[in-house]
């Protein structure tokens, strides 16, 4: 199968072309910023490339030959998100238009874009069950609503397009060992103050997160490119979410974090707040897709591998 990923320098692409590399049956394409970067991740995880395989994002509309296009573009970082909220929706607009561009004149190539769990709006006092529950406003102006209008905007474009093979992925929560220490993920937080052995301050409130590995989102993709034509929207769920404060009591025992919990501790929210943030929405499911890993064990793989190094 030939693969093009865009967005290849991201942590969930790395963590992709990682798996896909792995059957010799794939030919893979990568589009970035910064190919000087890239080349040398390619390099230090020993992946075979060509060279006129890494380009600059506008010349995808010079190959033709291409089965799957994986769209990872977006931000890693809630702090890097809350800093470009009034951009964000012209960056995944320019991106995914790219590719729009590109199915339009070659329609018999599938399109995995990465969406986000946020898209469901102000909803996670409660997981998401139906996407009936949708409470996004498209006009609004707050900077923590952009990141999920751009979503919005964008699977409501794919949805109006039935012609194409289009799949969007909700991701609520994900891990892997290309994880960005410097980040402002709690999860990132915490293995940071392992490894500088400091505190971990935090919210004495709990919250809930649904941590997906590369393993089952990797599963769920090749569940879904089984189907000959989709276009759909679906939920990305591991085989179990996870609240905060066992992350907590299971870094403490196996790595020996120092946390404190505190009433005052302001959380960075760069897209609002949410207790419950995960989804019960298992309509994957109708297409083969069974998790194979809880959060907790995804959690414990990557902290097994970053905080060993």
């Amino acid at each position: 199968m030939r693969i093009a990923f865009f967005g290849a320098s991201s942590q969930i692409a790395k963590g992709l072309i990682k798996k896909f590399n792995a059957n010799d049956q794939n030919n893979l394409y990568f589009y970035v910023r910064d190919i000087a970067n890239f080349e040398a991740w390619l390099a230090n995880e020993g992946i075979l490339y060509e060279a006129n395989k890494i380009q600059l994002y506008e010349a995808l509309q010079s190959d033709s030959d291409i089965d799957l296009i994986i769209n990872c573009v977006g931000i890693g970082d809630p702090a890097k998100t809350k800093n470009i909220s009034l951009s964000i929706q012209s960056i995944t607009k320019k991106y995914d238009q790219m590719v729009l561009s590109f199915l339009e004149k070659n329609p018999t190539t599938k399109y995995f874009f990465f969406s986000s769990g946020i898209a469901y709006g102000n909803i996670f006092s409660q997981p998401a069950e139906n996407y009936n529950q949708g409470s996004i406003d498209i006009n609004s102006s707050k900077p923590e609503d952009m990141y999920a209008i751009s979503k919005v905007n964008a699977e409501n474009t794919h949805r109006k397009l039935s012609h194409l093979s289009i799949v969007d992925i909700r991701v609520f929560s994900y891990i892997s060992d290309e994880i960005d220490i410097s980040s402002r993920f709690f999860i990132a937080d915490a293995f940071r103050s392992i490894m500088d052995s400091e505190i971990l301050l935090t919210s004495a409130n709990n919250i809930t997160r649904d941590f997906i590995g590369i393993d089952d989102l990797y599963q769920l993709i090749i569940s879904l490119l089984q189907a000959d034509h989709l276009n759909i929207l679906v939920d990305a769920y591991s085989k179990a979410p996870i609240d905060k404060f066992s992350i907590l009591n299971f870094l403490q025992k196996s790595f020996n974090l120092k946390y404190e919990l505190q009433d005052s501790f302001i959380s960075l929210n760069a897209t609002g707040n949410k207790t419950h943030y995960y989804s019960k929405n298992y309509i994957a499911n109708e297409f083969g897709y069974i998790p194979q890993f809880s959060s907790l064990e995804v959690i414990e793989e990557i902290a097994n591998k970053v905080l060993s190094q």
